[in-house]
């Protein structure tokens, strides 16, 4: 028996210090698995952390990005404007035209314009012509001298914060058309006398010409070549056209922030200040020249304008014009039935003709 019993004992002592280093082991090895997954989770984590961190600048960085792109003027840092750094072309001067500086605002600026006399003994009326976004008054030449030519004193603007004239921020219109009634003030206060007075625009022009025939009683027609109805709508053409894959596919609503971001930092309203709107209370007779091959903006801006308007509004498309050719105008069509909109509604009235100024 007692044999025995030490058989057992040595066989369970033998038994329990055999198993514990193997038992310790699968302890450690185990502390080292955890160890190690508790290693890779914290790099997981880490690396989702970076990963949103930089998602989140690019998205905000991007958005303010495109938000600036739309509220800066080409001359956002310029104090001041710049008379003289376009000089008069050689067909302006021998209309006598003449550059006509005025201060605007708020917020204040200097905008710069040429005046283009009309050719004849007699003046038909005023013209002020607006250029297109991120271009100038140069683009405006043809049209100038075909509006004199056709005895209009034609009023060539460059829009706060382009060519000449000073200003930070654009407004789509809000600001820009105050700016141009200014513009006809400062005619008016240097004794010119305008007769009946119109607006012709091209593109972001055209859109700021809509807004001022709103706005200034003094307009009585418009002519508004490939405008757009909103500024929301026509973002989302832009997108779709200059934009490629994956990019184009990036969400309206986060592109309609980027507008809401802009219209704050360029303190407009993108809503209420906006073609459609203008086009629908205003008493101008309107225009809408649209070329059917435009895809920057689709002529759909102005079927919507044209069906907004209180029923003074006539729409012309031309086949085979896009965004690009509408300024130079190839084919004059732009010009001639400019020139015959202003005769047609300006003939009607006696006041339309005056004595053209002289310098």
């Amino acid at each position: 028996m007692l044999a025995e019993d030490r058989i057992r004992t040595l066989y369970y002592a033998v038994l329990t210090q055999s198993s514990r280093p193997a038992y310790a082991a699968s302890r450690a090895s185990l502390r080292a698995l955890a160890s190690a997954g508790l290693r890779r989770s914290r790099r997981w984590l880490m690396g989702v952390a970076v990963l949103s961190a930089f998602l989140a600048v690019l998205h905000w960085g991007a958005r303010r990005a495109v938000a600036s792109a739309l509220a800066y003027a080409p001359n956002s840092d310029r104090i001041g404007a710049r008379p003289g750094t376009l000089p008069l072309s050689a067909g302006l001067r021998e209309r006598g035209a003449f550059t006509l500086e005025v201060a605007v605002g708020p917020p204040n600026a200097t905008l710069e314009a040429w005046v283009v006399l009309p050719r004849g003994a007699r003046s038909k009326g005023t013209i002020v012509l607006l250029h297109g976004v991120r271009t100038d008054k140069r683009s405006l030449i043809g049209m100038g001298q075909a509006l004199s030519d056709a005895g209009y004193r034609a009023v060539l603007v460059d829009l706060r914060g382009h060519g000449e004239s000073s200003g930070r921020f654009l407004t789509y219109g809000q600001v820009e058309a105050k700016d141009v009634s200014s513009v006809l003030d400062a005619l008016e206060a240097r004794g010119t006398e305008l007769g009946c007075t119109g607006a012709y625009g091209f593109s972001y022009g055209a859109s700021v010409a809509i807004e001022l025939g709103a706005r200034d009683r003094r307009i009585r027609s418009v002519v508004a070549v490939a405008p757009f109805s909103t500024l929301r709508e026509v973002i989302g053409d832009y997108r779709q056209k200059y934009l490629p894959p994956p990019l184009s596919s990036i969400p309206d609503a986060w592109f309609q922030a980027a507008i809401d971001d802009a219209a704050t930092l360029a303190d407009f309203d993108p809503v209420h200040s906006a073609p459609l709107l203008a086009a629908a209370r205003s008493s101008a007779n309107l225009l809408l020249i649209h070329g059917l091959g435009d895809t920057q903006v689709p002529l759909r801006h102005s079927q919507a304008l044209f069906g907004a308007a209180r029923g003074n509004a006539c729409l012309l498309t031309v086949p085979g014009a896009d965004h690009a050719t509408m300024p130079s105008d190839p084919t004059g069509v732009v010009r001639r039935q400019t020139v015959a909109w202003f005769d047609h509604w300006f003939e009607q009235s006696a006041d339309c003709s005056v004595p053209p100024e002289r310098r």
